[in-house]
């Protein structure tokens, strides 16, 4: 190679190295391609991507690990796993999915990714930049999130095709970490998860909500929420999703409760489906 020739290559070395440090990161749980699904989607295959950290404790939480973020996180291409060091560019997390969606489950038809968490609204300029791209090579873009933060999904909605929101009732939550997201007696975050699905539905996204339902639910909380929802019930679907034990909640939702809050929410005009989470029983991730 001639000194021009050397020169050049220094150059691109630097223009991508400047390119790269612009880029957003994260820091990553995990990438691993499941048919567990969410919502609407549940049993379908896509590749998910979890981010670590979250604002918020659910009594519920079966993740407890997603609360900080490690060192490393496992990609998983099926027969074999490989470990990404954190913070993942968004370029790189992009680059993963698409990989593993390709060696795991090649020739599917509409390819998907589930960007879940932890809060993947932590880290709204990555939820764009890894949903651009996924999204230039024709995947679809799934968000699953506590729908706490409008203005961070603000940021990162025009790269999501179809938002999975929380609603989180009052007596399915801890104390958060943070003072500042705490919680009045009955209060909950139910104008932040509003402003979320009309900010989806705004971008033309199709949008389920999830409550998650304990034994400890009162009937007064989640007839609260469906008035609060009431404005958009006929554009999402509702999920109602009986808790599977782990952590604070140690008891099941009894069938009879169930029932009721399922009936209640058809005779508010809601479309409703009961569905709990099918990876336990199918015994994956």
């Amino acid at each position: 190679m001639d000194i021009k020739g050397a020169f050049r290559e220094l150059q691109q070395k630097q223009q991508v190295a400047a390119k790269q440090a612009k880029e957003a990161r994260a820091p990553l749980i995990e990438v691993f391609h499941s048919v567990q699904g969410e919502g609407r989607f549940v049993g379908m295959p896509m590749t998910f991507l979890r981010v670590a950290t979250c604002p918020i404790r659910c009594r519920y939480c079966d993740t407890p690990d997603s609360y900080a973020p490690p060192r490393s996180a496992p990609v998983s291409f099926g027969v074999r796993t490989q470990q990404e060091e954190n913070p993942v560019r968004s370029s790189r997390a992009a680059e993963l999915v698409r990989q593993v969606a390709k060696t795991v489950m090649p020739g599917i038809r509409t390819p998907r990714v589930s960007v879940t968490g932890g809060e993947p609204l932590g880290f709204p300029q990555f939820v764009r930049e890894l949903g651009q791209g996924v999204r230039d090579h024709g995947m679809r873009v799934h968000l699953e999130t506590a729908a706490h933060d409008p203005e961070a999904l603000e940021a990162c909605i025009n790269q999501v095709d179809h938002l999975s929101a929380d609603y989180k009732l009052p007596e399915t939550l801890r104390p958060p970490e943070n003072k500042q997201m705490q919680l009045r007696p009955g209060d909950d975050h139910g104008a932040q998860h509003l402003r979320c699905c009309e900010i989806a539905l705004r971008r033309g996204a199709t949008v389920d909500v999830k409550i998650v339902l304990t034994a400890d639910v009162l009937d007064v909380s989640f007839e609260r929420a469906l008035e609060r929802l009431e404005g958009i019930r006929s554009k999402v679907l509702l999920v109602l999703q009986p808790v599977t034990p782990f952590g604070d909640c140690k008891r099941a939702l009894p069938a009879r409760d169930l029932e009721r809050f399922v009936a209640t929410a058809a005779r508010g005009g809601f479309d409703v489906r009961a569905v709990p989470q099918t990876h336990k029983a199918l015994n994956l991730r």
